[in-house]
């Protein structure tokens, strides 16, 4: 991996573009490869950071970006962080709700959970107020669908669990990050998600038939299935534990139960890297 000095004159851009120029890589590839608009990444090699609607997403961008051309992404980050520390979000957006999606080239306004996603930008004063409008009105059905879901949801969630649900039609789940884990999702046979998350994450997922969920950290991530917060706890208290969600067939029920024991020798990619950091 080619590292980047914290004190290097060089700028964040110059060093994502150099990096790539020499891996001979297109953007159009890179956009493809990362799920990274293309617009998105050519402001990332100029700075132009008033593009994105807050600092969130230009932080999430430069690490997968700089992991994706083998560079040291947290030393990146540092660099961003702190030559833009005394500057203020224009907006808090929830990090659940992603900006937009690539897909072989083409742009969709839909996330993978199924909300509507916008991009803002300083060019589209209308587009910005559509969006708005239109995530208000989204937040207000998710409250009124979770309200809904809450009241359908068995009190019982130890060992094999029973949870019930008007929509059981599909599964649900929410994962809010407290601290720094490794998670990997797959939602009916298809990996969703492998990565690591960082505190202050929000993300969602959802299937029609089963989950399956792998976590590093249980003590670092708290999950929520169609609305009702699943008990992740791994027996004899190890950090890592496997959940399996199935949707019953002719049944509104989703059954939750741990897919096997895990040893506390065996890890998981970066559990080593997440014991070392509690142990400073």
């Amino acid at each position: 991996m080619e590292l980047v000095g914290i004190e290097m004159a060089e700028n964040i851009g110059k060093r994502l573009q150099e990096a790539r120029r020499r891996k001979e890589i297109s953007l159009q590839r890179v956009s493809e490869e990362t799920k990274i608009t293309k617009e998105y990444l050519e402001a990332l090699e100029k700075e132009e950071y008033d593009v994105f609607p807050a600092k969130v997403y230009v932080i999430s961008f430069i690490r997968n970006y700089a992991r994706y051309l083998g560079l040291d992404a947290e030393a990146l980050i540092h660099i961003y962080k702190r030559e833009h520390s005394g500057i203020k979000d224009k907006m808090d957006i929830n990090p659940e709700f992603p900006i937009v999606v690539s897909h072989g080239g083409g742009e969709e306004a839909i996330s993978r959970g199924g909300i509507l996603a916008f991009r803002l930008t300083r060019k589209s004063l209308t587009a910005f107020i559509l969006a708005i409008a239109l995530i208000v009105g989204a937040g207000l059905l998710a409250i009124f669908w979770l309200r809904l879901a809450v009241r359908q949801l068995s009190p019982g969630m130890e060992g094999e669990t029973d949870v019930s649900s008007d929509i059981a039609r599909n599964i649900s789940m929410v994962a809010e990050v407290d601290d720094k884990t490794w998670l990997r999702v797959i939602g009916d046979g298809v990996v969703s998600f492998e990565g690591t998350l960082f505190p202050g994450e929000n993300r969602k997922w959802v299937a029609k038939e089963g989950m399956n969920v792998r976590i590093g950290n249980v003590d670092g991530v708290r999950l929520y299935v169609n609305g009702k917060k699943v008990d992740i706890t791994a027996q004899d208290s190890a950090r890592v534990n496997e959940l399996v969600f199935t949707r019953l067939q002719g049944k509104e029920l989703i059954k939750i139960e741990q897919a096997r024991l895990i040893e506390r020798e065996e890890t998981v990619p970066e559990e080593s890297e997440l014991r070392e950091e509690r142990n400073e």
